[in-house]
């Protein structure tokens, strides 16, 4: 059973306060117009919802040196442990209490979470609008206030009993809308590139990488503009994450070819020329290698997400 703050732990509503309903019942005017009132907001309407737990550290962290990116939007709540997320070229502490969205195909790899035994929440879900959650890529966690912890037990519990699943897209619904609202923790801007080797290495090398990823870039010229040789680098790099460097460039590359396999219809060679391959055929070939389908087949969905074949380039093991 998932573990809920003390004041969540009741069953039991709290009685409504029908004294203050009535008096802010006493404030509203008829309305001039009984056809006409305000206009509604679409909202956030998740869909494909699939909720599990974390309890233990090791079993968030994987290797040293994987990453996840995939086209569902991930949402981590950490209940109890406190751990730190790389996303792109940032990196953040999340603490308890705290939440934070990972949009579709964004980098994204956990460290130093702790203690051993947490609590982390995973839901991850699609939408057919991935614009309605862009305001959430490139900022921090959320902290959880009242309503927030409330719509997420309502969240929970649905999940746990079959016959409400469909009420999981309306109350995840309302609680991404309370996320927007609230913004990012206040303090969320000194979390970033904290001090942890691997973080900070990972944090420097996406931060240049990532608007390149149209050019043929090399090892040697990455390394001189983060100002190491290519052997230091590329020695840094393993040390500190447990992988590779070449591999992890190209990890990048895939991640864009997917996001715009799925979400453009650019061609195929376009796509290649933007990832930084220098022919479709290069780019076929480790495409099918990372993701177990052409890239055609890819976004026909005649494979879809074989996660099997993904390895460490597109791991779906949260």
């Amino acid at each position: 059973m998932v573990f809920l703050p003390y004041s969540m732990k009741s069953s039991g509503s709290p009685l409504p306060d029908f004294q203050e309903i009535r008096r802010l019942a006493s404030f509203i005017p008829n309305p001039e117009n009984y056809y006409s009132g305000a206009a509604g907001s679409r909202g956030v309407q998740p869909e494909n919802i699939l909720c599990f737990a974390r309890h233990h550290a090791a079993g968030l962290l994987g290797a040293p040196q994987s990453s996840q990116q995939h086209h569902r939007c991930v949402l981590v709540t950490a209940i109890k442990g406190t751990g730190r997320l790389c996303l792109d070229a940032d990196n953040f502490i999340l603490h308890e209490g705290q939440t934070q969205l990972i949009a579709p195909f964004q980098f994204h790899s956990y460290m130093d979470v702790q203690p051993e035994q947490i609590c982390w929440l995973f839901v991850t879900f699609e939408l057919s609008l991935t614009a309605e959650i862009e305001p959430f890529r490139s900022s921090g966690p959320r902290t959880l206030g009242p309503t927030e912890w409330i719509l997420l037990r309502e969240i929970i519990h649905c999940w746990l009993h079959p016959d409400r699943h469909a009420l999981l897209s309306l109350h995840l619904g309302l609680f991404l809308a309370r996320l927007l609202t609230i913004g990012p923790a206040a303090s969320h801007a000194s979390h970033r590139n904290l001090a942890n080797p691997g973080a900070d290495l990972i944090a420097a090398i996406n931060s240049y990488v990532l608007p390149r990823l149209d050019q043929p870039l090399g090892l040697k010229q990455l390394a001189h503009a983060l100002g190491h040789s290519e052997s230091h680098l590329r020695a840094k790099f393993r040390q500190t994450t447990g992988g590779g460097l070449g591999s992890h460039l190209r990890r990048l590359r895939i991640q864009k070819a997917c996001r715009l396999l799925r979400i453009t219809g650019l061609r195929i060679g376009a796509i290649a020329d933007q990832c930084g391959f220098d022919s479709v055929y290069s780019f076929s070939r480790t495409f099918k290698t990372a993701c177990g389908a052409s890239p055609r087949a890819y976004r026909q969905g005649a494979m879809a997400m074989v996660g099997q074949r993904t390895g460490d380039w597109l791991s779906s093991r949260e």
